[in-house]
């Protein structure tokens, strides 16, 4: 929900070509690298259950300021460490399944959450478009544009409130 935004917010609010749209998220793919580089070292410091716990939290302040970021470099930065984070969740969720999961069930188990993860994307991105749409009724187009982000940002909060116990019952403690 929030990627679709993110176009709409780069090109509408703050002016930028696609040329410098494709740095941002380029600079969002660093983010990713570094993410995966460190992930093991800070999930040997924190243990898989604080780190999952973060990365999840992290989302959320995260949403809000890509709302609110008000240039290309900060925008950068800013989805780069949402990649950072989102590499540290993959790394624990994906190792915890890989240990935790019977070979015989581990690619029907990893086919339903792919199908989780990848199939919410396209109600993610008609989400984005009703909240934008409904949102121009009230307020002005720039703001419209943000909702899908605040949305999500309100989610991933939510998300993070009711998960954080039972991220540390699946994952063990630490």
């Amino acid at each position: 929900m929030m990627m679709i935004a993110l176009v709409l917010h780069v090109q509408e609010n703050l002016g930028l070509n696609a040329q410098v749209y494709g740095l941002i998220l380029a600079s969002g793919a660093v983010g990713g690298i570094l993410g995966g580089w460190l992930a093991g070292p800070i999930i040997r410091l924190f243990g898989p259950t604080r780190s999952a716990q973060l990365a999840l939290l992290a989302s959320a302040p995260i949403f809000l300021i890509i709302a609110i970021a008000p240039g290309p470099v900060s925008l950068g930065l800013t989805l780069a460490v949402f990649e950072f984070f989102g590499l540290i969740w993959n790394t624990v969720s994906v190792s915890y399944r890989q240990r935790a999961i019977p070979d015989v069930l581990l690619g029907r188990v990893n086919s339903l959450y792919r199908l989780f993860a990848w199939g919410m994307m396209p109600i993610g991105l008609v989400l984005s478009g009703l909240i934008a749409r409904g949102a121009q009724s009230v307020v002005d187009r720039e703001t419209a544009v943000l909702m899908p982000m605040l949305v999500a940002a309100l989610g991933a909060f939510s998300l993070a409130f009711v998960g954080w116990k039972a991220l540390g019952r699946g994952f063990g403690a630490t």
